[in-house]
């Protein structure tokens, strides 16, 4: 109405995020098919010497692997990254700081616009 003003609430909230390991089948699922996929278009890249001595550089390709080799390197992968989710299975927005970085040691969760540390 004209002339009322809004008033702001303020609403505390807790976020729940989640290892790999402690989601549900279902997110468990779609997490992993969401990593893989991003596996897939970003592959690791190595160097390898060829028999005239020569390095080269090659770069994983999946569709060669068997599944098994697959869920295995898509798990590892997760798990070497710490990646932490939401219930379904979306994976949370985060940064581990790591080295040299003057926030070595912090970890921050980005969320509707906000840095939390964690």
């Amino acid at each position: 109405m004209k002339g009322e003003k809004t008033k702001m609430k303020t609403i505390q909230t807790e976020i729940k995020l989640y290892e790999y390991e402690e989601l549900s089948k279902d997110a468990k699922d779609k997490a992993f098919a969401e990593h893989e996929d991003f596996l897939r278009w970003h592959p690791a890249e190595y160097e390898e010497e060829d028999e005239a001595g020569n390095i080269i550089t090659k770069y994983d390709n999946m569709d060669e692997w068997i599944e098994e080799e697959i869920k295995e390197h898509v798990e590892e992968s997760i798990r070497i990254n710490e990646y932490l989710f939401f219930e379904n299975g979306e994976m949370a927005h985060i940064t581990h700081f790591v080295g040299e970085h003057e926030k070595a040691g912090t970890t921050e969760f980005y969320f509707n616009g906000k840095t939390y540390i964690i």
